[in-house]
């Protein structure tokens, strides 16, 4: 038997639509609430290309997330630092370990490079800020391809604004001839826009003029870079960039830095939240663990004290610390001992014993003296006996020099261009026999004194200025031994390593 049923289509399309207007109700509610829920009112949903510029300027030497792969390796394959049980561990045993060296790769390229790309996609009509944006990115992915080699570069950030996920990976030639076009075409565009960069935390403030020197001394510093694998170029770039608008650094107060504030150490924390306003190289070579400061390398060490250089002991100290603060790099806690190991290596016909390349501290070991012969310390020894100054080997580690700590003070300048580097680069650019002013000599004299001119206006107190005597008679040593006219190149990159000391990336 068929059962016939009679549809009435009115009802069921009425009972449908009601239906469906409580699921779109019901749908909606659940999405606003979903959306409402997911949303984190601490971020913005854009972003400033402004704050995106301070947020890479300020990482460029704030950011300790990064500093372990200077610390760890490359101060020790320079020379500069030797001792402490990072750089010995992993530079000096040479253990090959992907977390230490990975480490600037991970955060210039997942977050400054990020920020600027993005940044630089959206201030098209801010050509100004826009150059800025630009100059820096070249500046950071320079550090990483001498760091890493063939790395992704005219891709390198784009997943967002480009759909490119997966970027090329650019050759070195590919990359350094992407730098000398960027920075020849931002001197080109800056000035010409209205727009005022309230980002810049360098020296310069936005003075889109001193950008222009700055992009040019940096085109200077690339073009010699190839000029033993590419000297026609390296030639034609350099001279390019000497006859450039707006000039190069030509003084120290045109030099290009990063300011840091005076606060509180941020550490692996202020790495997580990105916040760069410190010197975390400072930081880092500080050491919060009163086991592990930082010692200067023996070849460093005889370097400036077989020239009698007046650097040495700026750069160098002795020190007591037994205890170390873990939010600055705190003077009291770091005992200065520094004239009283000098006067006791004198009476005992004994020599200064830095730490050689690769080796702990406590390797070759240093005995120390009687705590009479060191009259600070045994003072201290008598008056606090309960903090154990002469115990736990702190006196064996007080003979060897130290970094001083006017290096690693929260506030330092993170450097990227100087006068001093510049000097260098012309005397050796002369030396070459490209077409630039003045001769070998004078730029190299020139650099020499901006480089000490530099420790007195940033590191030292007006108690260890360096003096201008001490200039001129280190500067007439250095020239009496014909170095400088027998081998240049030497003579000149020589002061360039003892210069680049805070700036590990360019040693």
């Amino acid at each position: 038997m068929k059962i016939m049923m009679k549809i009435d289509i009115k009802k069921v399309l009425g009972a449908g639509l009601v239906v469906l207007g409580m699921t779109a109700t019901l749908t909606a509610c659940s999405d606003g609430y979903m959306r409402d829920l997911n949303t984190d009112e601490s971020k913005a949903s854009s972003l400033d290309p402004n704050s995106q510029l301070t947020t890479a300027l300020l990482q460029t030497y704030g950011d300790f997330g990064l500093m372990d792969t200077y610390r760890s390796y490359i101060t020790g394959f320079t020379q500069h630092l030797a001792g402490g049980w990072n750089v010995s561990n992993y530079a000096g045993s040479v253990h090959a370990n992907d977390d230490q060296m990975r480490l600037i790769w991970d955060q210039y390229y997942s977050i400054a490079i990020k920020n600027l790309v993005d940044a630089i996609a959206n201030t098209e009509d801010s050509k100004n800020l826009n150059a800025v944006l630009r100059i820096h990115r070249v500046y950071l992915m320079s550090v990483l391809t001498d760091t890493y080699g063939d790395v992704p570069c005219t891709e390198a950030g784009k997943g967002y604004t480009e759909g490119i996920a997966n970027p090329k990976y650019d050759t070195q030639e590919e990359i350094y001839d992407f730098f000398f076009e960027e920075l020849a075409a931002c001197v080109a565009q800056l000035g010409t826009g209205t727009d005022v960069i309230s980002g810049d935390v360098t020296a310069y403030g936005g003075d889109t003029n001193a950008w222009k020197r700055y992009a040019n001394s940096l085109r200077m510093r690339f073009a010699m870079r190839i000029s033993d694998v590419n000297p026609t170029k390296a030639q034609e770039e350099f001279e390019k960039a000497v006859a450039a608008d707006g000039g190069y650094i030509k003084s120290a107060d045109q030099d290009a830095y990063v300011v840091y504030t005076d606060s509180p150490f941020t550490l692996y924390d202020g790495s997580r939240e990105q916040d760069f306003r410190v010197n975390a190289l400072g930081e880092i070579l500080y050491g919060q663990d009163p086991s592990s400061p930082t010692f200067i390398c023996t070849t460093f060490f005889n370097i400036m004290n077989d020239a009698n250089d007046p650097r040495l002991y700026r750069i160098c100290r002795h020190y007591i610390n037994v205890s170390r603060s873990e939010i600055e790099a705190d003077r009291e806690g770091n005992i200065d001992l520094t004239d009283e190991v000098l006067a006791y290596l004198k009476r005992a016909n004994d020599v200064e014993h830095p730490c050689d390349p690769g080796a702990a501290w406590w390797n070759n070991w240093v005995n120390a003296p009687a705590n009479s012969e060191i009259p600070t310390l045994e003072n201290l020894v008598k008056q606090y006996p309960e903090v154990g100054y002469d115990g736990n080997n702190f006196p064996a580690r007080m003979m060897r020099p130290f970094l001083s700590i006017d290096f690693e003070q929260a506030s330092r300048p993170g450097f990227l261009i100087t006068s001093a580097e510049v000097e260098y680069l012309l005397a050796e650019a002369k030396s070459k026999g490209w077409n630039v002013s003045g001769d070998v000599q004078s730029h190299f004299e020139a650099g020499i004194k901006a480089s000490m001119q530099l420790l007195n206006d940033h590191y030292l107190s007006s108690a260890r200025k360096i003096t201008d005597d001490e200039i001129s008679n280190y500067i007439a040593g250095i020239i009496a031994t014909d170095t400088l006219r027998n081998n240049a190149r030497a003579a000149i990159n020589t002061q360039a390593w003892i210069l680049h000391l805070m700036n590990p990336a360019e040693a």
